[in-house]
């Protein structure tokens, strides 16, 4: 993949930026506070359609403005794509692959491979479960399509079922059989999604503990570690034994969507 140019009107501090890449390493220096993070930010959104940063639309823009413009043309496989994003200050931001409008996200995914460092990352150490989960979903969903569409799935069924739990309980107990249902179909892509991220986290660890070996001079290593909520297959049954906590609680106990990430780091 090879980012050709990007092209930014009243994104931050740019009233119109225009900048074209080299094929191979390109470095952007400068003064503090000159807006280099503002591009890469650009490049990331591309990606994504968010910022890095967790900035609304409105954040983005230039100050005095009302709306923004992306236009980002990058060349995959040979194949060449224009991304443009329009960001508004009163309405969503609308994104366009090759002139044509996309209705859905998610169908940007995966044209701009894109990895990110900075200091906001420390948050994946720093906060919670939730940080560590986003970052292993970000990274899936740009390289497998299927893992994002049984991610779509599994929450969109979490949510339901939260809701009928919700429902059943507090108006009608003749709903509680149709759990059943939910909970096989919970079960089913959160089983595919414990088993992608058990695969992806073999291939990072694959990747990192020889760079971490080379970094420390052979005297340590690290190590990445899943940590389902629930053991894969074995996903339906702790579902239903929780059937009865969730629904006191109003929400579902167990499930890939309360999963962790941990690292552990020793010496050789």
């Amino acid at each position: 993949m090879i980012i050709e140019s990007v092209n930014l009107e009243n994104y931050r501090n740019y009233k119109n930026l225009y900048m074209e890449f080299d094929d191979g390493t390109n470095i952007l220096y400068g003064d503090n506070a000159q807006g280099k993070t503002n591009i890469l930010e650009a490049l990331y959104m591309c990606g994504t359609a968010k910022s890095h940063r967790g900035s609304k639309d409105s954040e983005i823009i230039r100050f005095g403005k009302n709306e923004s413009h992306i236009k980002l043309i990058v060349k995959k496989n040979d194949v060449p794509y224009r991304i443009d994003i329009h960001l508004k200050k009163s309405k969503s931001k609308g994104i366009a692959i090759n002139g044509m409008p996309i209705k859905k996200v998610s169908e940007l995914f995966g044209i701009v491979n894109v990895i990110f460092f900075s200091p906001e990352d420390l948050a994946i150490i720093k906060n919670g479960p939730a940080e560590r989960r986003k970052f292993i979903d970000m990274e899936l969903c740009q390289l497998d399509q299927v893992y994002l569409h049984d991610l779509k799935e599994y929450n969109k069924i979490l949510m339901q079922r939260n809701k009928l739990k919700d429902l059943s309980f507090n108006y009608d107990n003749s709903l509680y059989a149709t759990l059943d249902i939910w909970d096989m179909q919970l079960a089913d892509y959160g089983n595919k999604i414990i088993k992608r991220r058990e695969e992806f986290i073999h291939q990072i660890n694959e990747i990192i503990c020889d760079i971490h070996n080379r970094l420390s001079g052979g005297r340590e290593s690290i190590h990445l570690v899943y940590e389902p909520n629930a053991i894969y297959e074995n996903l339906l049954k702790e579902i239903t034994d929780s059937r009865n906590r969730d629904i006191k609680l109003k929400t579902t106990t167990v499930g890939p969507h309360r999963d962790d990430l941990g690292f552990y780091i020793k010496d050789m």
